[in-house]
């Protein structure tokens, strides 16, 4: 006798159904479900419809968060790529105003000017205040254009790392939620089932009236049969022996 338990188990759970594969299932099965007995499956209907909703929204939610993402942490890259030009404009500055070496320049760059384009994004900010501090303090003799630069870079900085930042986490946080909409889904589906089984006890025919399993099933590009190749020449056969000419007379 088969274990009972194993009815208990949601087959839909797989995890080698695809979301394309479910998807395309479910939206199969529920125009099986209405066109052949809407009344019977009405309730069940309703709640598959539900779910199948919730997870187009949470999928296009997801796509659309991703997109933000991507565009933001483009804004961070481009910033990062044309930040040390910049910060090579402030330290010619001090160059020109102290000379190369100077003590004051290694106040304002005391991890020279190469740290700006190899340390982290999260240190970044740090070095980048370092430099306001210092062209600051030495303000008198570089002018306060130096510090509106380096603070402008600062909060150039800011503006595209932390909404960078955000987007990453809002990224994850939509993932989950589209995984959970699948779990819904998956879950009505399996109940659907169980409500054909219950419907059409002993008659596993019915159940290709409403599921086509074959739509769950990766689906492979079939290769094409590998060319025949052509027919071996056979050996060339010798040439007949001249025929006897005639008998000298």
């Amino acid at each position: 006798m088969r274990d009972l338990h194993t009815y208990f188990n949601n087959p839909f759970d797989d995890a080698n159904v695809s979301m394309a594969a479910l998807l395309a299932f479910t939206t199969d099965h529920v125009q099986r479900m209405t066109s052949t007995s809407p009344a019977l499956f009405a309730a069940r209907l309703t709640a598959t419809n539900a779910a199948l909703t919730g997870v187009n929204n949470t999928f296009t939610d997801d796509e659309t968060k991703l997109g933000v993402r991507k565009a933001r942490k483009l804004a961070k890259n481009n910033f990062r790529e044309a930040l040390p030009k910049s910060v090579g404009k402030l330290a010619v500055a001090v160059e020109n105003k102290y000379g190369e070496g100077a003590p004051e320049f290694a106040q304002c760059f005391p991890h020279g000017r190469a740290s700006f384009r190899s340390c982290t994004d999260d240190k970044l900010g740090n070095e980048l205040q370092t430099l306001i501090n210092g062209v600051t303090a030495l303000q008198a003799v570089l002018g306060a254009q130096a510090v509106t630069d380096a603070t402008a870079l600062l909060t150039g900085w800011n503006a595209v790392f932390s909404p960078s930042e955000a987007s990453a986490g809002a990224k994850t946080t939509t993932q989950a939620a589209k995984n959970a909409a699948r779990q819904g889904l998956q879950l009505e589906l399996f109940k659907n089932l169980l409500t054909l089984a219950l419907n059409f006890p002993e008659q596993p025919a019915q159940l290709d009236v409403y599921m086509q399993g074959s739509l769950l099933e990766p689906h492979t590009v079939a290769s094409a049969p590998a060319p025949t190749p052509p027919p071996t020449p056979g050996p060339t056969p010798a040439p007949s022996p001249a025929p006897p000419g005639p008998s000298p007379a």
